[in-house]
């Protein structure tokens, strides 16, 4: 039977790792949901131009994080310090969103 991961106090670099992955992987989701909120409350028009910016969002997003980590290519580490750029460029996207919600 599979160990449960305690991201309160990860094991090693295996589980530091998968918790790092864990974190951002909740952060999209967290996204997806304010952005499914935000969708619903716009006009076509909005939604088209939401759409469109979110698209350039998540390309400037992998590109920037992709950039931050690239010293670390090839490295063990690496993986985990895309996740945790990703992990905090998403959040702030998050709470972009959150603030048109507000509207």
């Amino acid at each position: 039977m599979a160990q449960q991961l305690n991201c309160d106090r990860p094991q090693g670099d295996v589980e530091v790792r998968a918790c790092i992955r864990l974190r951002y992987e909740l952060a999209d989701e967290r996204l997806n949901d304010v952005y499914k909120q935000l969708i619903g409350k716009l006009s076509k028009e909005e939604k088209a131009l939401l759409a469109e910016a979110q698209l350039g969002w998540i390309k400037v997003r992998d590109n920037t994080c992709e950039f931050e980590v690239y010293q670390n290519r090839g490295g063990t580490g690496h993986r985990g310090f895309l996740n945790e750029c990703l992990e905090r460029i998403t959040k702030q996207r998050t709470g972009e969103l959150e603030k048109y919600l507000q509207r």
